[in-house]
């Protein structure tokens, strides 16, 4: 275990491996730990971390992990050294191909932008390694970020060459920091992603063990393990996704320059390659994911596609949460959730006081070794803010503002706290469950290249990539849900770029109340 502490050192590049001033792993370091050991090994690492090296020998993850770590630390030197012999000999270029510029160009070309020149803090921005700056196209960009304007952007638009800017995605893909800077964001930067906790599968998951449910018994001096519950662990499927994108790179030049000068930044820090997977394509990526997969999704079979064909759309390539509480409620609950009866309760028609009814039955309800712990109970943003506006009504609108145990997202008199969801927008469902039970999937194996290929085709350069994601709950006894019947959540995607009847269904609606959404009056009670 010494020489496995001694490799990760060296690897993250620290003296020790500290938390708060304790021993410990960041939440980057684990799930990076993660990544190369496995989930396993990875938790063994960190209890031995955790006791300061004293962790029992049962611990020891063995010499092969150590030497596959060296081959990793010896072909990643291998890689920065063929790179800097491959910057040498652009360098050898640079003065030729300058040469055959204009003064004016050859004057743009330069991609340094001085200290000066920078708003304040975008001075030591690094620059990205191996990206030729010598494109035509640069030298345009090079000039708006000088002077605040482009020459014509017409004929700038022209100078981009698809083949050019396939070399340039060729250069930065084949950069491993980069490919694996895109899959830690690709999991972690959904905006639900922080509620769940990772795993590892190839094409599905199931826990190993039961929940544990007691550990203390009466003494006697021979070995008698302490029982478990039989809680059964449920098979959560992973899923394949792509990515086919069409980028014509003229009419991204201009975004491109005005989004390089409003961030004081020059070409070489970063080159049109990383501002279209960043800043384009990317960001869809986690609207996909967010809000038409991992909540609302249901996989649908594409079946046989021909070349050019129209992509499925993205909820069609996974199963969602919601999902899984839906059909498992309406197939005769084979996954043994538990579901709520909440006798037809309506967040979008009901009155004040029967919101806080439900909710306080709600929280009453959950089994005793759940309800003892701090839960969040997932929900629409709809019904999260028609809970808080009803508490105000019932309650006074300055309530909640003397005592924070009341008045805020946590149910009154209990341990459970209200959590909009952003991908169950429009929502009636809710499920609470501990955060260890809800899950999030990647491949096993090798770290996939999320963008992996472009093609060139006519003027268009096509980014092809894959990844590996699916969501569930480890344990359906551990999940507790109210799902209304008739919901269909898939549906429910159409309403995502169109404006929701918020005021209809967020208003108080008790008679004695005002149309305003915050009433004035007190009173009341649960």
């Amino acid at each position: 275990m010494k020489k496995l502490l001694a490799s990760m050192l060296a690897f993250f590049g620290v003296k020790e491996f500290k938390v708060d001033g304790k021993p410990g792993l960041t939440e980057d370091q684990r799930a990076e730990i993660a990544t190369l050991l496995g989930e396993e090994k990875a938790k063994s690492f960190e209890a031995y971390i955790q006791s300061g090296g004293k962790a029992s020998e049962s611990t020891d993850i063995g010499a092969d992990v150590v030497l596959g770590l060296a081959d990793k630390h010896k072909q990643e030197v291998a890689d920065i050294q063929a790179q800097l012999a491959t910057a040498n000999a652009e360098k050898a270029k640079l003065q030729k191909l300058v040469s055959t510029l204009s003064a004016e160009e050859e004057e743009d070309l330069k991609p340094e932008v001085s200290a000066e020149d920078l708003p304040k803090g975008k001075a030591n921005v690094p620059r990205i390694k191996g990206i030729k700056v010598t494109a035509a196209h640069y030298a345009e960009v090079n000039h708006f970020i000088k002077t605040g304007r482009m020459r014509d952007v017409e004929a700038a638009a022209s100078t981009i060459d698809v083949d050019n800017l396939k070399e340039e995605f060729g250069t930065y893909l084949s950069q491993n920091q980069n490919n694996l800077e895109e899959v830690k964001a690709l999991f972690q930067g959904f905006s639900s992603a922080k509620y769940f906790t990772s795993g590892l599968a190839i094409t599905e998951w199931r826990a190993t063990q039961p929940l544990i449910s007691s550990v203390s018994q009466q003494f006697k001096n021979v070995w008698t393990p302490s029982g478990k519950t039989k809680l059964t662990p449920l098979k959560i499927q992973n899923f394949r996704h792509k990515i086919n994108v069409s980028v014509i790179p003229s009419e991204v030049l201009e975004s491109y320059a005005l989004h390089m000068y409003e961030e004081g930044l020059s070409v070489d820090q970063m080159p049109i390659t990383k501002y279209i997977w960043g800043q384009l394509v990317y960001p869809q990526l986690m609207q996909d994911i967010e809000l038409r997969m991992i909540f609302k999704g249901k996989f649908v079979d594409a079946g046989v596609v021909s070349e050019g064909q129209a992509g499925s759309a993205p909820e069609d390539s996974m199963d969602g949460l919601e999902t899984l509480l839906v059909d498992s409620l309406g197939n005769g609950n084979p996954k043994k959730f538990n579901y709520f009866d909440g006798d037809g309760f309506d967040y979008t028609n009901c009155t004040d006081q029967e919101m806080l009814t439900f909710m306080k039955d709600y929280t009453a309800w959950l089994a005793p070794i759940f309800r003892a712990q701090t839960m969040n109970i997932a929900c629409s943003y709809e019904f999260w803010r028609r809970y808080k506006i009803a508490y105000k009504n019932v309650w006074g609108a300055g309530s909640g503002t003397t005592d924070a145990n009341f008045g805020g997202d946590r149910i009154d008199f209990s341990n459970q706290v209200l959590v909009p969801m952003d991908g169950m927008y429009g929502s009636p469902i809710l499920f609470a469950t501990p955060g260890m039970n809800l899950k999030k999937l990647r491949h096993k194996n090798d770290l996939p290249n999320v963008i992996n290929d472009v093609q060139r085709h006519n003027y268009e350069a096509k980014l092809f990539g894959e990844y590996w994601l699916g969501v569930g709950f480890a344990y359906g006894e551990a999940v507790f849900a109210y799902v209304p019947s008739g919901y269909n959540p898939k549906a429910l995607i159409t309403s995502v770029y169109g404006a929701h009847t918020t005021y209809q269904q967020n208003k108080g609606t008790d008679p004695a109340k005002s149309v305003t959404e915050f009433g004035s009056s007190g009173g009341g009670g649960i």
